[in-house]
């Protein structure tokens, strides 16, 4: 399997698993500080939060990918065959378009919050950077769900 396929099948799941030991590491790093050395560092609490929050959306693109959107399907199983496929492909749509909405919305927000120039309390990291986060997780989700759809409409066996 070469480097871009695998890259592309992954790619959610390795930035994830990044935060995750980043968030561990410096989390367990404060606790050693504060509980070993009496010395609490100010920025680890508010440093993890935005690795969480980033986590929260860049999850949106991993979910797509994998196929774990959340799904009330218990409805369906009393539709014919061809209703459930009109549903889902209907539903597909309904996500790339909220996918896309979010994105848009996000980079306004993003871009306001550039202009406005707030900072973070702790670390004084420019806010555009968490709202940020909505607009890169919603593009790789709509980015995702563009790829869904895609491989939904070209596979040749049986359209679930």
């Amino acid at each position: 399997m070469n480097f871009w396929k695998k890259l592309d099948e992954n790619f959610e799941e390795y930035i994830l698993m990044v935060f995750l030991v980043v968030m561990a590491c410096v989390m367990m790093w404060q606790v050693i500080m504060r509980y070993f050395f009496h010395a609490s560092m100010p920025w680890p609490e508010e440093f993890c939060r935005f690795m969480f929050v980033f986590s929260g959306f860049l999850s949106m693109g991993y979910c797509v990918r994998k196929d774990r959107m959340l799904k009330v399907d218990i409805l369906l199983g009393f539709f014919p065959e061809w209703l459930k496929k009109a549903v889902d492909i209907i539903a597909r749509f309904v996500t790339l378009f909220f996918f896309a909405y979010l994105c848009y919305w996000g980079f306004k927000t993003a871009q306001n919050q550039v202009q406005l120039g707030m900072k973070s309390a702790a670390m004084e990291w420019p806010m555009w950077i968490i709202y940020g986060s909505v607009f890169v997780g919603a593009l790789i989700g709509t980015l995702r769900q563009i790829q869904d759809l895609f491989r939904y409409f070209t596979k040749k066996e049986d359209k679930k």
